[in-house]
């Protein structure tokens, strides 16, 4: 049966709620540079930041407020929680957001919904309605009166950057894969197969000169290029096999790059490193034994984890050729 992860979300305590969000914000690296998480009392409206430069607060910054509420975010906790952000801004707490996101599992009120649809009426109720529904809920004890600055930073916001996420729509995020395997054990599925292109790579060009070497050393004949070893009755169809486990542990790797947190396919490659390293460093009666004592071993390895499970023994020998290409264990010594 399927797992339910909004429900599962919705379950969250709050401060459990910012934490999953911080992680799916890591997976988002492409549209960051950083992140950073805000706790407690002293956050000045923040509660997840993501940060496009290294500039961080002083750049573009979007902000990513967390409620977790036992129902639907109300009209008047969306109005305090954004006002909170034209306050603090409006006194150079910090340069406005570029977006701001409710992430709220539970949704919003249908009020809510109609505002963030038409920003510039969201807008005219902001300076409307601040000091009978805002100005003395900012503040414990206080009121917070509408200043030209604040009208300002009111007017300079852009009401189309404001959003909302519940749980559904949360989960529907291809970059939530990671945090969901990670909190709630969710399988990511099996890899696509690689492709093999017809013309030699860049990024395969080391292992291949290695076992161009190798094959030389074996004889007969000598192989200045990958060309002449597949067009070898010797050697062909071994380059053609390695070409093919190498191209599938590149598929491997994106795809779980993507969908699983980043030390799951560090792990997974540092036990498949333990796991032949030895018989690697065996002695050989030559180059070519080595590599293929080398994959048997990684063919019959069981690394733990998710990762695992779905490696079969083409992904995990060619891992041992992307060690050979980073020189950790390379074929010819």
């Amino acid at each position: 049966m399927r797992i339910n992860h909004a429900i599962l979300i919705r379950a969250l305590p709050p401060d459990r709620l910012e934490d999953f969000v911080n992680d799916w914000l890591a997976q988002r690296c492409k549209d960051y540079h950083s992140h950073e998480l805000w706790r407690g009392t002293g956050d000045m409206g923040r509660d997840v930041t993501g940060y496009v430069t290294d500039k961080r607060m002083e750049g573009p910054w979007d902000n990513f407020q967390c409620k977790q509420l036992s129902k639907s975010l109300s009209e008047s906790s969306a109005f305090i929680e954004l006002g909170k952000i034209f306050m603090h801004s409006s006194v150079g707490e910090y340069s406005l957001p570029r977006s701001y996101i409710f992430v709220a599992p539970r949704g919003v009120a249908r009020a809510v919904q109609q505002f963030i649809a038409h920003p510039e009426r969201f807008r005219t109720a902001f300076l409307e309605r601040w000091d009978s529904d805002i100005s003395g809920k900012l503040v414990e004890k206080q009121s917070i009166p509408l200043s030209p600055e604040i009208v300002a930073a009111i007017k300079a916001f852009d009401f189309t950057n404001i959003h909302w996420l519940d749980a559904a729509r949360l989960v529907e995020d291809p970059a939530c894969k990671p945090a969901l395997v990670k909190w709630f054990d969710e399988d990511p599925g099996p890899s696509p197969r690689g492709v093999v292109p017809d013309q030699i790579e860049a990024s395969e060009s080391s292992y291949i000169g290695q076992l161009l070497k190798l094959y030389e050393e074996k004889g007969p004949g000598t192989f200045p290029d990958a060309t002449t070893a597949l067009a070898s009755p010797e050697f062909g169809k071994h380059l053609r096999d390695q070409r093919t486990r190498f191209f599938d542990s590149v598929a491997f790797d994106r795809f779980y790059r993507d969908s699983t947190p980043e030390d799951y396919l560090f792990n997974f490659k540092d036990e498949v490193y333990h796991g032949v390293v030895e018989i690697h460093d065996d002695e050989h009666a030559n180059g070519l034994t080595r590599l293929r004592q080398v994959m048997q071993q990684a063919a019959i390895l069981q690394p733990s984890g998710i990762l695992g499970k779905h490696a079969g023994p083409q992904v995990k020998q060619g891992t041992c050729h992307q060690f050979a290409n980073d020189g950790r264990l390379p074929w010819h010594r």
